[in-house]
């Protein structure tokens, strides 16, 4: 599969049907029993969306579970461009769209995206399935498409006062409209990073956005070195050339704020005692910031 048949799944997202015909003829381009082909994880969608996309039989793990050191936590994503309002110059440098060329993945994130608009139910019982005392990301992938959607996610964060939400968004127009000026309560246990990049940076909006209660602050992706991408050292603290790698990410950062915090790469040793600064209140206003990679 390319990625223009990826860009038309995308954007039949709100229709199952035409998406299910697109599966179909993906299918019939290989051998749909081969395990790890597209054909055969898109045969897989394509049952599940002719069956009527019943709630218990899910082709593909709705939430993930703790992944690996450089995110050790649950985490939850849709189809990123499906579902970005917010979208923007992002779309030069989006890290989601690379995850297209695993077709597990890429599947998974379409199952959620439908997910979100014909069972939300689904998604809800499996967060609420999540051990106590967990830390979960909303979204890695994709981001909150409507208010309605959003709405629906804080009301989950709500449910689950244990578990610990994070997460960055662009929806920042969606925010600001569901806030509706200070009206609404937003979980305690939900901070969001205002992720660079959106349609409605240097407006009105971000303002707003950034003066919410549950916006932590800026995630920002600036442009390094490629050495420090060549070399992994925007992975991991660990990795050859991570401390000049920092070193040139905070200079550049200090261009745009006075709180700078340059981002390893790995949530795992983020900070002491395995906290992430993506995540918590001490690092509220603080400007966060990774290597376009």
């Amino acid at each position: 599969m390319n990625r223009k048949q990826a860009l038309e799944i995308a954007s039949n997202i709100n229709n199952p049907i035409a998406i299910s015909l697109q599966l179909a003829g993906i299918v019939n381009d290989g051998e749909k029993t081969e395990k790890g082909t597209w054909a055969y994880f898109a045969n897989k969608l394509n049952d599940w969306i002719i069956g009527g996309m019943k709630a218990d039989e899910t082709p593909f793990t709705v939430v993930m579970k703790k992944g690996n050191k450089k995110l050790p936590f649950y985490a939850f994503s849709s189809l990123a461009i499906a579902d970005c309002p917010g979208m923007g110059d992002c779309v030069k440098f989006c890290y989601s769209l690379k995850a297209w060329r695993y077709p597990a993945a890429f599947f998974r994130q379409v199952q959620n995206s439908l997910l979100i608009r014909f069972d939300p139910e689904k998604i809800r019982s499996e967060i609420l399935a999540i051990p106590k005392k967990t830390t979960v990301r909303l979204f890695v992938d994709g981001d909150f498409n409507s208010v309605e959607t959003l709405d629906f996610f804080m009301g989950v964060c709500k449910e689950r006062s244990d578990l610990n939400f994070y997460g960055y968004s662009k929806s920042w127009l969606e925010f600001v409209s569901l806030d509706d000026g200070g009206k609404f309560d937003w979980p305690k246990n939900y901070l969001t990073n205002a992720s660079s990049g959106s349609r409605h940076h240097r407006t009105g909006i971000e303002n707003a956005f950034l003066a919410l209660s549950c916006v932590r602050g800026g995630f920002d992706a600036e442009r390094v070195n490629q050495i420090h991408i060549k070399n992994k050292a925007y992975q991991d603290k660990a990795n050859e050339g991570s401390r000049e790698y920092r070193k040139e990410l905070t200079s550049k950062l200090k261009l745009k704020s006075s709180k700078v915090f340059a981002c390893p790469g790995n949530c795992g040793n983020c900070l002491p005692r395995g906290e992430h600064a993506c995540g918590s209140l001490k690092f509220t206003g603080v400007t966060i910031g990774i290597g376009v990679h």
